[in-house]
């Protein structure tokens, strides 16, 4: 498993061809408890994936192989019992297998006027959002299951509804753009999510995990039979 990953070599231009390669990849690790609890027994002795790993309301990320140049990196993401309807999209495209729990997949279309010099680089979270004409509107829900595996395109808006626990593998591509947009379905306001090079001192501060946490979460997987 792990010579397969150092041999992997992901170009996201030719999209089928990467959804089968990264499919397939995910769910040999899925299924390698020994390789994934390797990996994670690495990431968090190694500093440059440990400085990856992250809390958010959401979910927490944990950077398990970082391999950008050859076109992919991996994280374990695990849901927390907070869920907000905040469509988005991303930098970047990547899939996603889910390996425990479930949820709802909503993908949505933006409607409305979208004034980017209207809504400074400064604003990167929700306490900073800018009110636009924007509305968000869905177009299509999935309700996806342990084993299932989807590929999302860069361009595409979506939302997640977990349920507590949901553990997912999750292998992105580089970033095919500066930032991405998150905005709040009630209101209309919007804030810019960047990748860590223009990301705000304070919210990358916010972010850090410690490795006490980083073994709290490696137990509950553990537990949940992931590992």
């Amino acid at each position: 498993m792990l010579e397969d990953l150092d041999r992997l070599v992901v170009d996201w231009s030719d999209l089928p061809k990467a959804r089968a390669q990264t499919k397939e990849i995910l769910t040999a690790l899925a299924e390698d408890k020994a390789a994934l609890t390797h990996l994670l027994e690495r990431a968090r002795e190694e500093e440059d994936l440990f400085d990856k790993c992250e809390h958010h309301r959401l979910l927490d990320k944990l950077v398990i192989y970082d391999a950008l140049d050859r076109g992919f990196r991996i994280r374990v993401h695990v849901s927390t019992e907070d869920h907000r309807d905040r469509p988005h999209d991303h930098r970047f495209t990547f899939t996603s297998l889910i390996v425990r729990g479930q949820y709802k997949h909503v993908r949505h279309e933006l409607v409305g006027r979208l004034a980017e010099e209207d809504i400074p680089q400064n604003v990167q979270d929700d306490f900073d959002a800018v009110a636009t004409d924007l509305r968000v509107v869905p177009r299509f829900v999935t309700n996806e299951q342990a084993g299932n595996c989807y590929t999302l395109h860069h361009s595409e808006i979506h939302t997640t509804y977990t349920t507590p626990d949901t553990v997912s593998l999750f292998l992105r591509g580089p970033a095919e753009k500066e930032r991405s947009i998150i905005t709040e379905r009630e209101t209309g306001r919007v804030w810019w999510r960047f990748g860590e090079d223009k990301e705000k001192a304070e919210r990358k501060g916010s972010k850090r995990i410690s490795k006490d946490y980083f073994d709290e979460l490696t137990g509950r997987l553990r537990a949940m039979e992931v590992l």
